[in-house]
């Protein structure tokens, strides 16, 4: 049984750092760099983050540069 778009909000939603970048973001949009810049992980981990966040709806990112 594929999960429900709930079930995948609630288990990004599930995880401190995820809570902590939705926060953040909520004030506006910023890198990458300056998104990770409070958190103890690394640019990759916060990468790996925001894809979860973007897979359930939560956020949107886009390249630029």
């Amino acid at each position: 049984m594929p999960a429900s778009k709930i079930d995948l909000i609630l288990h990004a939603l599930g995880d401190a750092t995820r809570r902590a970048m939705v926060e953040r973001l909520s004030h506006g949009p910023m890198s990458v760099s300056k998104l990770a810049e409070p958190l103890d992980v690394t640019l990759t981990a916060v990468g790996q983050h925001l894809k979860v966040l973007e897979d359930c709806g939560l956020v949107k990112s886009q390249k630029m540069g």
